[in-house]
C-alpha cells in the first residue's frame, strides 16, 4: 500500500481519510497458460470482475460502506497464474488521537487488514517488502508531515475455531504542522495574558482597570474554547496546552477579584487601624520596592492666598482667628459691640461651621490618601505574584511540551 495523500485528520471524532494506491498480488491455478502456445503473451489485462478476488476488509472502517474496491478496473495476469491488481482507495478509519502534546504531537494511526471470509488455512496475507513498498509518491499536506508507514502480520486465535486469522497491520505516523497553532493561538495567549498583568499597574482608583481585566478574562475563554473544539472528549489524556489556558483563566480571575478590591480600598476614607498602617505601609512597601508618602496623616493645613475670588481652609483659618480676636477685643469698645450687632455673632457661627467642615474633609483627605497608599501597595503585591506565577506555569508547561515531543520524535 502506497500513501498518496491524507485527506482529512479529525481530531476531535477520532478519524482520518487517505488515498491509497494498493497493489495486491496473488495466485490463481485456474488462470494459468503456456506463453509459447499463444505466441509468446505473458502478459494479459482483463476486468477485475471477471477473476477471483480476495475479500480484504479493513477491519476499522468509518466509511458508510465496507465495499472499499471498485471492480471497474483491470487485473494483470501471467502464465504461471499470478494475478496483480493495481487499484487506487480512499481509506477511512478510526485512529486514536494523542493530544497530550497539543498542537506539537504526532499521531499513530493503526488500519488493520484481513480476509473476511477465509481463515488463515485458506488465505495467508503478506506484507509486500522492498522498492514497491517505499513511500516516495506523498503529497504534502499543510497541517500534517508525512514521517513514516510500517506494516506486519498478526497471528490471533480464537477460541471458535481452531485455525488461525492472519491481519496484516499497517501503522502510518504523521506530525502536526505547530506553525498556525502558535500564531493564532499560543502567542495571542501569551500577550493577553501579560496585558491581564499590566492591569496593577494603572492607578488604583482608575475605573478602567475593571473593565480591562474582564475583556481579558472573555477572551482568554474564547480562546480555550477554540481549543475544547478541536480536542476529542478524552477524559484520559488532556493537552497541556488546555491546561495552560485554564491556569491563566484563573489568574485574570484572581486579577479581577484584586482589581475590584484595590478599587474598594482605594475609596475607603474609614480611620485606618494602626496594624494595616504597619503591615503595608511600613513592611510590604519595602518588601516590593515601592515609595510610599508617609506624611498625610496628621498634617496640618496651611494658609494660602485666596485663588479665583474664594477661600481655601487656610485663608479661612486666618479670617477665623483674626476677626474672632478682634471681635472679643476690649479695645475701642469691640466687645460690646459684639452683645449688640447680631451679625457679627452670626458670621463668627458661620466661619466656625465652616472650618470644623473643612478640617473635617481635609481629615477624611488624609484618610483616603493613607488607603490609596495602601491600594497601591496591594496592587504592586499582586502584580508580582501573578507575575511569578504566570512565568513558573509557562515555563513547566514548555518544558512538558519540549521533552514530550522530543520523547516522541525518539520513539519514532
Amino acid at each position: 500500500m502506497l500513501l498518496h495523500s491524507l485527506l482529512d485528520m479529525d481530531t476531535k471524532n477520532q478519524r482520518f481519510k487517505i488515498s491509497t494506491w494498493v497493489k495486491m498480488t496473488w495466485r490463481d491455478e485456474f488462470l494459468q497458460w503456456n506463453s509459447s502456445e499463444y505466441g509468446g503473451i505473458d502478459v494479459i489485462h482483463v476486468p477485475a470482475a471477471s477473476v477471483w478476488r480476495p475479500d480484504i476488509t479493513l477491519h476499522s472502517n468509518t466509511e458508510d460502506t465496507f465495499e472499499l474496491v471498485k471492480p471497474d478496473t483491470f487485473v494483470e495476469l501471467r502464465p504461471e497464474g499470478t494475478v496483480v491488481w493495481y487499484v487506487p482507495i480512499i481509506y477511512g478509519s478510526t485512529c486514536l488521537q494523542h493530544v497530550r502534546y497539543f498542537p506539537f504531537d504526532r499521531q499513530e494511526c493503526t488500519m488493520k487488514f484481513s480476509s473476511w471470509a477465509y481463515d488463515g488455512a485458506a488465505l495467508e496475507p503478506q506484507a509486500e517488502a522492498g522498492a514497491d513498498a517505499e513511500q516516495i509518491r506523498f503529497a504534502e499536506n499543510g497541517v500534517w508531515s508525512f514521517i513514516s508507514v510500517t506494516n506486519k502480520v498478526v497471528t490471533e486465535h480464537f477460541p471458535c475455531c481452531p485455525e488461525p486469522y492472519y491481519y496484516l497491520e499497517f501503522t502510518i505516523v504523521f506530525q502536526r504542522n505547530s506553525g498556525f497553532y502558535v500564531t493564532y493561538m499560543i502567542l495571542p495567549c501569551c500577550f493577553l495574558s501579560a496585558l491581564s498583568l499590566l492591569v496593577f499597574l494603572l492607578p488604583p482608583d482608575c475605573g478602567e482597570k475593571l473593565t480591562l481585566s474582564i475583556t481579558n478574562l472573555l477572551a482568554l475563554v474564547v480562546f480555550q474554547q477554540l481549543i475544547a473544539e478541536t480536542m476529542p472528549p478524552n477524559g484520559n489524556e488532556l493537552p497541556l496546552l488546555g491546561t495552560y489556558f485554564l491556569a491563566m483563566i484563573i489568574m485574570v480571575c484572581v486579577s479581577v477579584v484584586g482589581t475590584v478590591l484595590v478599587i474598594s480600598i482605594s475609596h475607603n476614607s474609614t480611620q485606618m487601624h494602626p496594624w494595616i498602617k504597619t503591615l503595608f505601609l511600613d513592611v510590604l512597601s519595602k518588601v516590593v520596592c515601592l515609595k510610599v508618602d508617609m506624611d498625610t496623616e496628621g498634617s496640618e493645613p496651611t494658609p494660602h492666598k485666596m485663588t479665583n475670588g474664594s477661600f481655601d481652609e487656610g485663608n479661612l483659618n486666618a479670617g477665623y482667628n483674626e476677626l474672632s480676636a478682634l471681635v472679643t477685643s476690649t479695645d475701642n469698645g469691640i466687645s460690646s459691640m459684639t452683645s449688640t450687632d447680631p451679625n457679627i455673632a452670626k458670621i463668627l457661627r458661620i466661619m466656625a461651621f465652616m472650618k470644623n467642615e473643612m478640617v473635617s474633609q481635609s481629615d477624611k483627605e488624609n484618610r483616603q490618601l493613607l488607603w490609596k497608599q495602601v491600594s497601591k501597595v496591594i496592587d504592586r503585591c499582586l502584580f508580582l505574584i501573578l507575575v511569578i506565577f504566570a512565568l513558573a506555569i509557562s515555563f513547566t508547561i514548555g518544558i512538558y511540551l519540549y521533552m514530550g515531543s522530543e520523547t516522541v520524535h525518539n520513539e519514532h
